[in-house]
């Protein structure tokens, strides 16, 4: 009598579980499809909605400032940092010079195609990328969409308003380089 009067209880319980309705989880809205423009005012992905993207599978969110940059001015959580000129410039891309100065236009540039992308940027995400104004995004952004990546400018990080926003302290600064 006990092993049925426990038999029909926990039938009772899984009768009971499966019947039992959770409220629906909210759906993730699409990722937009990428614009060919590289501004950021073109982009579906701004730093007003950058939140609706952090932390999805397939998208990563790349900060493009320097470390000091990330250190004193803040960063955003759930963003992976690759900063340009300390490492991507000469790197990804020699920038073409316009009056000896380097520039941001990507038609100057070299790309350096013996570059490791895929260590960098594997194949088959979204990646948003963001800096201080959006200028380095954009060119990044050029020379990722050539290459066949589905890419966002998102703009400068002193438009993001959001939660997820840490503040630097303002005051590091990197160590000079050794003399020789």
């Amino acid at each position: 009598m006990k092993r049925t009067t426990l038999f029909a209880a926990l039938a009772a319980i899984a009768l009971l579980a499966g019947c039992a309705t959770t409220a629906p989880s909210a759906a993730l809205a699409p990722v937009p499809a990428p614009v060919a423009s590289a501004a950021a005012k073109d982009s579906p992905i701004t730093m007003a909605n950058l939140d609706d993207f952090l932390g999805r599978p397939g998208v990563v969110v790349v900060d493009l400032r320097n470390f000091e940059d990330r250190f004193n001015g803040g960063y955003i959580i759930g963003t992976e940092a690759l900063p340009f000129f300390q490492f991507l410039d000469g790197r990804i891309a020699t920038r073409g010079k316009v009056d000896g100065k380097d520039s941001w236009d990507v038609n100057l540039a070299k790309v350096n195609d013996g570059f490791a992308f895929a260590n960098y940027f594997p194949a088959g995400n979204t990646y948003v990328l963001f800096c201080a104004s959006g200028t380095r995004a954009a060119f990044v952004k050029t020379i990722l969409d050539a290459k066949g990546y589905s890419t966002f400018n998102a703009g400068g990080f002193k438009d993001y308003k959001g939660p997820k926003k840490v503040l630097g302290d303002g005051v590091y600064a990197l160590p000079a380089p050794a003399a020789h």
